[in-house]
């Protein structure tokens, strides 16, 4: 066939002035055919050719031997969610030969079905799901359509096109960041199209390219305008001749580059007669001056009034309808024969404002051309269209799917039909919230309080449920709004269970935007109304109160009280996942105030139950307090084991709340091993979470992880910006919360020589804690911290109080080993033997819990506990331990405290280089001869790493050196070799 001048295929969409375009588009497709899952998103304004340059890839995609699927948005409301998925998706289950679409659905079938009504009609009836909370169901919804897409692109590569994506809901945006995140190896290219003026009123647009950006799957290419010349070459394709130079001036000045403009400019022009063509050229008659519209909507108006009444007015009909019709159904809302429509349609084809597919369905060839058409109707007969549609739609049958809620919703809202709209509406908004879309569905429900007079009893429900789908979206305080008044009407209709249900629902959304005064409130309110009901709601609401009096008002007393009675209630009422709440939340408290002997058997009870009835979400809250459990008891290698398995539980809840910190203590495990490039990429990632919580605690303790990464590398000035910062965060979320962030800022002003500052700061803490409940966590905590500003000011005074403070603690480790600050503090008190003791225990459990920072702080003490007490070989013994220290904090990156060692050793006479130090075997240095000790008592490289407090990558390195060193290249031979010269 040959090709083209622009040099595509005959047969192939053009590609005149966008070969740079498409080449990166084509990039992208080879990427994700060679199995890298990516994403190419053209952006551009209406009409710069994004829409022909997706046709395009589809075309070219097929001949490659790729699928290509097709879905778009629509600005109309009366979107269902999920809707590009749903056309592209419904296209291919109904291409697909039944076998093989039952095999690559499989087991998720009944999950697919939910959305996909066209699925069981294919394979045959299927088997309903098991319920799953809301959380978990969407995250399955998404791994099922994952796991279905990878099954059809195993066979040849998958092109899933979703247009128009600057309207696409927030479901979708999050199903197509989600397929990236978890099937990066699928051979699937998402491409999509968007206008950059209007994608910014579409967060979830905004967050879902930044996700796939810092995923690395994401490729912008910018449309531009098209040059004079390109214009020039697509005039002459067009209209078989060329332009006039002066005509190709005016084409150039009105379009500015505009493909479609362009297009609709020259089809008008030659409708109208304002171009002739003579001698092979088109020329401008005198009518051309006059027939230069401002816009692309004006030219299109210009084109429409010349179409026949009859088409122009079965055109505005299905404009109506949407940007996608069907003719039958056209014909019974117009009330024409089948073959008139057809005929009048056809008249709109041959104008270029409708194309139509190869099943018979129409579309309309640009979203202006709908929107200039639908304007156009009156008022009083676009009422009444709509009324006609929804009728239409209703009498379909009344099993709908959830594009035809959506629809039936918004045709009788607009026809003024307020009963059947709100009545759609609330059923749309159910069926979006089933499918786990809920900022849709909270849209749904907006709409059919707008409908519903204010006395209506059915405004209640509406209420109560648009409050769970708003929480759900993340939107807490309108859920507060909802609920609180859904609370109000259910009271009013003598309705105490629901009503105490919507005041539990306004306490909760409160309390995750830390408004815990409120949310007390509103839980003790949902008890009254209950007036000592044995209930679930009963428990439900006393579980979230304990919660909320032990952690996060920090009084734990009241707290286990309540958190005993959700437990009595719960076992009198012999349900299980009511038990297994109870025990999380008594369970946490109870650690909080350091009863951990009562607490830790309740939290492993707990989770264990939830892992059992898989239950993830509790499973998460349970891995959260068994993790600060662990970190409190200094047994770190249990807590980070314990924050992975939060990760996978608070994942799979699809809960964002859940995984509020869980990146941030991740950041904190990274730092802990010395890894600060992995610790900021994933502080990045807890950032962009963040951001989409209306949490200000969340945010806050972000400002705290980033802080600490800088203190401890050793720029405390950065450090102190991050504490102020965290410290005026803090500060407006009340007392109990200041008092766990307030005091780092004060030994941050002593290190920088703010002495005054820092008393000032101190004086506030025990101010605060004199305010709270002795004895808890989070006194130990504060008092802490106390100690450590004690040691480094070196006040005899503050430190034998901090000292008989923090004694009821030892043993513990809250943001420092207590044993290490107890140590130091005796240190200062020149108690040598309760030094030694407390940092001889402190140093085994930093050993024992493999906690890599707080090892080195503790040799660091007794250094200088070795070298304040003197005698005999105090000097040696304090260099060999600052040493030893400074090798860890060196390894680690902790420069601030590695410089403090260093020019604590310089005060010695001889400097480290320079000292003496018996010869050990074969060259060997002091850490590998202790290494070569271990590697003789048969431990792995592991066991050894954790001995250590290293990192097994860098225990392989130091036995790589052995063998160098000893000509040896097995562990056999160095354990040997050890044994032959004494180091075992």
């Amino acid at each position: 066939m040959g090709n083209r001048s622009d040099g595509t295929p005959r047969g192939m969409p053009e590609l005149i002035g966008r070969g740079q375009h498409f080449d990166a588009i084509w990039r992208a497709y080879r990427m994700a055919a060679d199995g890298r899952a990516t994403v190419v998103a053209l952006a551009g304004e209406p009409g710069i050719g994004k829409t022909h340059l997706l046709a395009a890839l589809a075309a070219h995609g097929a001949a490659d031997g790729a699928i290509v699927l097709r879905g778009s948005a629509s600005e109309a409301a009366g979107m269902p969610p999920y809707l590009p998925f749903l056309e592209a998706l419904g296209g291919y289950i109904r291409a697909t030969p039944p076998e093989r679409l039952r095999a690559q659905a499989g087991e998720l079938a009944p999950v697919l079905a939910t959305i996909l009504p066209e699925l069981p009609t294919r394979i045959g009836a299927l088997a309903p799901g098991y319920p799953l909370p809301a959380e978990q169901a969407r995250l399955r919804l998404y791994e099922a359509i994952g796991f279905f897409l990878a099954a059809a692109a195993e066979g040849s590569p998958l092109i899933l096109i979703l247009d128009d994506l600057h309207w696409v809901d927030a479901a979708s945006l999050d199903l197509l960041a989600h397929l990236i995140r978890v099937q990066p190896t699928i051979r699937l290219l998402l491409a999509g199209a968007y206008r950059p003026g209007e994608a910014t009123e579409n967060p979830a647009l905004t967050r879902a390219l930044a996700e796939l950006s810092r995923l690395r799957a994401l490729t912008i290419v910018e449309i531009t305008p098209l040059d004079r010349s390109a214009l020039a070459d697509l005039a002459s394709a067009r209209l078989a001749a060329p332009l006039a130079p002066d005509v190709l001036a005016a084409l150039h000045q009105k379009s500015e580059g505009n493909p479609f403009f362009a297009e609709e400019l020259l089809r008008d022009w030659r409708e109208s007669g304002a171009i002739i063509e003579t001698g092979a050229i088109w020329r401008a008659t005198p009518g051309l001056a006059a027939s230069l519209p401002a816009t692309i909507a004006a030219v299109v108006h210009q084109r429409l009034s010349r179409l026949d009444p009859a088409t122009g007015a079965l055109l505005q009909t299905a404009a109506i309808i949407g940007r996608r019709f069907d003719a039958p159904f056209l014909s019974q809302v117009a009330g024409l024969g089948d073959e008139q429509t057809e005929d009048l349609l056809q008249g709109g084809v041959r104008a270029r404002l409708l194309g139509v597919d190869g099943d018979g369905t129409y579309a309309f060839g640009h979203d202006t051309v709908r929107e200039c058409l639908y304007g156009d109707v009156t008022p009083v007969r676009r009422r009444r269209l709509h009324g006609f549609i929804g009728r239409a739609i209703e009498a379909r049958g009344a099993a709908h799917t959830s594009r035809q809620l959506a629809e039936l919703a918004f045709h009788f809202k607009n026809s003024g039909d307020r009963a059947r709209g709100a009545r759609y509406s609330r059923l749309a908004g159910d069926q979006a919230a089933a499918t786990y879309a809920f900022v849709e569905a909270t849209v749904h429900y907006r709409e059919a309080l707008d409908l519903l007079d204010a006395d209506v009893a059915e405004r209640g429900p509406v209420l109560l449920s648009l409050g769970e789908a708003a929480s759900l979206a993340n939107a807490e305080a309108d859920a507060v709004a909802a609920f609180e008044e859904s609370e109000t009407i259910f009271l009013r209709d003598h309705d105490p269970v629901a009503a105490a249900r919507g005041a539990r629902g306004a306490g909760r959304s409160a309390w995750r935007q830390e408004l815990t005064a409120q949310a007390r409130t509103a839980f003790e309110r949902g008890l009254a109304h209950l007036d000592g009901r044995d209930s679930r709601e009963a428990v439900e609401i006393m579980v979230d109160l304990a919660g909320l009096l032990g952690v996060s008002q920090q009084r734990q007393q009241e707290g286990v009280v309540v958190g005993r009675r959700a437990l009595t209630l719960a076992q009198r009422l012999g349900e299980r996942s009511l038990e297994t709440a109870a025990r999380r939340a008594l369970g946490d408290v109870l650690i909080r105030g350091n009863d951990f002997a009562a607490g830790l058997p309740l939290l492993e009870a707990a989770l264990s139950a939830a892992i059992e009835e898989d239950d993830p979400a509790i499973a998460a809250e349970c891995c959260s307090a068994l993790f600060h459990a662990f970190y409190w008891l200094g047994d770190l290698r249990r807590a980070w084991a314990m924050l992975d398995q939060r990760l996978t539980f608070a994942r799979r809840s699809n809960d964002l709340h859940q995984l509020r910190h869980v990146y941030a203590w991740q950041t904190m495990q990274l730092a802990h091993q010395g890894r600060w490039a992995e610790a900021a990429a994933t502080l990045d990632t807890a950032q962009l979470l963040v951001e989409r919580l209306p949490n200000p605690e969340a945010q806050g303790f972000l400002q705290v992880v980033r802080g600490t990464l800088a203190w401890l590398q050793g720029d405390y000035e950065t450090a102190e910006t991050y504490a102020r910062r965290v410290v005026g965060i803090f500060r407006t979320l009340g007392p109990g919360a200041l008092l766990w962030y307030l005091a780092p800022l004060g030994i941050l002003q002593i290190k920088r020589g703010k002495i005054e500052e820092a008393l000032a700061t101190f004086a506030e803490v025990e101010g605060l804690l004199a305010a709270q409940q002795s004895g808890t966590v989070q006194a130990a905590d504060a008092l802490s911290w106390l100690g450590a500003g004690a040691v480094l000011l070196r006040d005899r005074e503050r430190a034998a109080r901090s000292f008989g403070q923090l004694l009821p603690f030892a043993g513990r480790h809250t943001d420092f080993l207590v044993d290490r600050v107890l140590g130091e503090l005796a240190t200062v008190l020149g108690d040598w033997p309760a030094g030694e003791g407390y940092l001889a225990a402190a140093e085994a459990q930093a050993r024992a819990g493999g906690d890599r920072i707080e090892l080195p702080n503790v040799l660091a003490a007794q250094g200088r506990l070795a070298g304040a007490r003197g005698g005999p070989g105090a000097v040696a013994r304090a260099r060999d331990l600052l040493d030893a220290a400074l090798a860890h904090y060196d390894e680690l990156g902790m420069a601030g405290e590695a410089a403090r060692v260093r020019a604590e050793l310089r005060q010695f006479a001889i400097p480290p280089a320079a000292r003496p130090r018996p010869a050990l075997p074969g060259g060997l240095s002091a850490r590998e001869a202790e290494v070569l000790r271990l590697v003789a008592t048969g431990r792995s490289n592991r066991a050894i790493a954790a001995e250590l407090s290293l990192s097994e990558r860098t225990i392989g390195n130091h036995l790589t050196n052995i063998f160098n060193k000893l000509g040896i290249d097995n562990r056999a031979a160095a354990t040997a070799f050890a044994l032959r010269n004494d180091l075992a």
